[in-house]
């Protein structure tokens, strides 16, 4: 009892002092011209938090820094100007509309410093001189050119008409037409909403001309009001508007006549990417609230912000000079694409039955990008790589992937995997940051980055595997290590705890310094009952590693937790100030749960599945989408989301209850998207988490499940 109140003490003072530190470390300040709760502001709030959570940025010389934000108003941007430039700042993030910079550049431009606008005007950069102007979000005309194409290439529409509601869309609509007339599809002709025009006279002309398409820019309010003219006209074409997305136009329309509305965005909730899917849960869990497209541009700014503070030199230049780098929005370009762009990212959106926004394509530069998920042909079931309990599958998804000996870029180059070529997962690192698979004969390592790869099937399956030594730095460039020993626990395993049973959990530790080490202890106190375990090790010879087993009783109770795992706990091996830091900076992320058998299916539409064995179905697949047989009792026959609050890494048998939303009959095509994790109550009320691997929508869906026994 007494060392577990030892260990809690260390780890708490540790705690502290690192939060001490951070709060005392030097300050780099941001301004952003937003309201407080705009979206320019909450992106770059939730960006500032995770960067100062990980401990900050460090400055070329070796300094770290924190991020804090100064917000002031859009609605005098004079006094914003005023304000912000008082406080010292190393950039700032807005105003948020073409107008807002255009009207105010010259007072923007006095303020000498980086200005990422998420404004999407083409004319913004043109405009300006100080070459201390960069826009966040692809340009109108960008978005303009990615409709044009999903339009001619997808719809295949020969009569198109742009529909323009105010002088201020003049820009969009040209972007509109000149791409698809350089596409050779030029639209057949724009008709423009004057002041001696009446919003029904318009209607009545596009009738008139029967186009299968209209292409809308102006108001959310006029817009929607024009497309339930139109289709209470009983006009069936496609229509296009720009702001899809946006709630003015939303709720003014039923979710039957929404349907199928189609638009361009710069990022949209919708999107599947990994990034994507990250941002929005971590975004909802801060705010409550679902991100917007601006919300996803200030995120990614705020982030090459801190990228750019990390170099020697100005700022400016670094934002200009940044590398390829992955952002919430795709791939941001700024070497590139030159002259302040930092992102050309477009995706075109499709209206579901229930009012989400699903991508039907991406672009990157007025380039089409392969789409998310596998497209299947009607009448053709393609199942996506099926994991199974000995069979974990890493997919190549940039063109090439280097494979390394280790986990992380400072290892040497075994040989390269093309785009979509597939390997069976063999080991991990422990945030399954990096995988490893058999390569010509040895064991190779794949980066896990949403850009390079992507993971099917059940993590928690796959073992963590210990890093090899890492090859020797040269003397010009590398980090030296140790003079002296230096304990690094670089590995615990499992990730997944059997409740109610003693479970033997493996940490590995290395010795990275280049003494040998002498006698050390390991210990951790499990959540959630802060179990303590602890283990002596006879010592450790330099570059070499060792497992350790901790013994750990787990609890009938479900959930996710963590444990600090605390190499040299008594401090008895000689270790330089970095070694000793780094003895207890291991977090080991763990899920206690029931036991599971894993299983995955393809299911045609109208049939059904049992899913847990007892000759009675559970579920039925749809045209409209998967639900189950018989009426939710609440405990029985019942369906729900578990994402984005839980993915299926973290899903656990205590959440699948009707409180946590498992209580209803029927998922929609629309909220099945790959990826979705869902709760079952059989009709045994028996528990089962199932993720979504693809859909053909009305026609096929595959699926993983884990039945809790």
């Amino acid at each position: 009892m007494q060392r577990l109140r030892i260990l809690i003490l260390s780890i708490a003072l540790g705690i502290l002092t690192f939060s001490v530190n951070i709060a005392q470390a030097p300050t780099f300040r941001i301004g952003v011209i937003d309201e407080a709760r705009g979206p320019i502001a909450d992106g770059a709030r939730l960006a500032v938090q995770q960067i100062n959570d990980a401990g900050g940025i460090v400055g070329a010389d070796g300094t770290v820094f924190r991020l804090e934000l100064v917000i002031a108003s859009p609605n005098d941007i004079p006094a914003a100007v005023e304000q912000i430039n008082a406080a010292g700042v190393v950039a700032v993030l807005g105003p948020e509309t073409t107008e807002q910079v255009l009207n105010n550049l010259p007072l923007l431009q006095t303020l000498n410093v980086p200005v990422i606008t998420p404004a999407i005007g083409d004319t913004i950069l043109a405009s300006d001189a100080s070459e201390l102007l960069f826009r966040s979000r692809a340009t109108e005309f960008l978005q303009g050119r990615a409709l044009a194409t999903y339009i001619l290439e997808e719809i295949q529409a020969t009569n198109v008409l742009a529909v323009q509601l105010d002088i201020a869309s003049t820009a969009s609509v040209i972007g509109f037409t000149t791409a698809a007339t350089s596409l050779g599809n030029p639209v057949q002709d724009t008709l423009l909403l004057t002041d001696g025009t009446e919003l029904n006279d318009l209607t009545d002309q596009i009738i008139a001309t029967t186009p299968q398409v209209i292409a809308v820019y102006g108001p959310p309010d006029l817009a929607a009001t024009m497309y339930l003219d139109l289709r209470a006209q009983g006009w069936p074409g496609t229509f296009a508007y720009n702001q899809a997305e946006s709630p003015a136009f939303k709720d003014a329309i039923s979710l039957e006549l929404l349907f199928g509305v189609i638009g361009t965005t710069t990022w949209s909730v919708g999107a599947v990417d990994n990034a994507s899917r990250i941002f929005t849960l971590d975004y909802v869990r801060a705010y409550g609230e679902v991100p917007t497209a601006i919300d996803a541009a200030a995120y990614d700014s705020t982030r090459l912000i801190a990228l750019s503070l990390e170099l020697p030199g100005e700022l400016g230049v670094n934002l200009s000079q940044l590398g390829d780098t992955q952002g919430v929005q795709g791939l941001l370009r700024p070497t590139q694409l030159g002259r302040g762009e930092l992102s050309d990212n477009v995706a075109v959106i499709e209206i579901g039955s229930l009012g989400g926004a699903r991508v039907v394509a991406r672009f990157i530069g007025g380039v089409r990008l392969p789409d998310e998920t596998e497209v299947v042909g009607v009448g053709t079931i393609v199942p996506s790589p099926t994991p199974t309990p000995d069979g974990v599958v890493v997919t190549v998804r940039s063109q090439v992937q280097n494979v390394r000996t280790g986990p992380s870029t400072a290892y040497d180059v075994l040989g390269q995997l093309q785009q979509g070529e597939q390997r069976q997962v063999i080991g991990a690192n422990v945030d399954f940051s990096w995988v490893a698979i058999e390569f010509r004969g040895q064991t190779g390592w794949l980066s896990t980055a949403p850009n390079l790869s992507e993971v099917f099937g059940d993590r928690s399956l796959v073992p963590v595997l210990a890093a090899p030594p890492p090859p020797t730095p040269s003397p010009a460039t590398g980090t030296p290590i140790s003079s002296l020993a230096d304990l690094v626990v670089v590995g615990v395993s499992p990730n997944v705890i059997t409740t109610n049973t003693t479970n033997n959990i493996t940490v590995t530790i290395q010795n990275t310094g280049s003494q040998n080490a002498g006698p050390f202890a390991i210990a951790t106190s499990f959540a959630p009952n802060n179990t303590y375990a602890a283990q002596n090790v006879s010592g450790l010879a330099a570059g070499a590693t060792t497992t350790v087993l901790l013994s750990f009783a787990a609890p009938g109770t479900t959930g996710n937790f963590q444990a600090i795992i605390i190499a040299d706990l008594n401090q008895q091996v000689q270790e330089d100030s970095a070694g000793e830091a780094n003895n207890n900076t291991f977090v080991y992320n763990y899920r206690i749960d029931r036991p599971t058998v894993l299983n995955a299916v393809t299911l045609a539409a109208s049939a059904s599945i049992d899913l847990d064995g007892n000759a009675a179905n559970d579920l039925t697949y749809t045209p409209t989408g998967l639900n189950t047989v018989a009426p939710c009792s609440g405990t029985t026959f019942c369906i729900g989301l578990l994402s984005p609050t839980l993915t299926w890494d973290t899903a656990h048998y205590d959440a699948i209850t009707g409180s946590n939303g498992i209580s209803t009959n029927s998922i929609l095509n629309a909220s099945l998207t790959p990826g979705t994790t869902l709760g079952v109550l059989t009709n045994a009320g028996n528990r089962v988490v199932l993720r979504v691997d693809s859909i053909n929508p009305g026609i096929s869906i595959t699926f993983t499940y884990r039945l809790y026994q």
